[in-house]
């Protein structure tokens, strides 16, 4: 799995689709190197969530590191 968090919602027309490598136009979370990481989606806020749930999965939570407060 890529672990980049660098990722941007792309509409790929589908006489387009073979600049992307992928088989069908819609839109698509694309990396740093304009690969298709995620897709094809109906719509830009299906797009988006999915950028947002990777991006949530592949990055350290701020809440993971949590000790929870400290007792003196």
């Amino acid at each position: 799995m890529d672990n980049s968090t660098d990722l941007t919602a792309v509409r790929v027309p589908d006489d387009e689709v073979d600049l992307y490598s992928v088989s069908e136009g819609g839109w698509y979370a694309i990396g740093d190197d304009e690969k298709a990481v995620l897709g094809p989606f109906e719509s830009l806020g299906e797009c988006d969530r999915a950028i947002r749930e990777r991006v949530s999965l592949v990055a350290p939570s701020d809440l993971s590191s949590f000790e929870g407060p400290q007792v003196h």
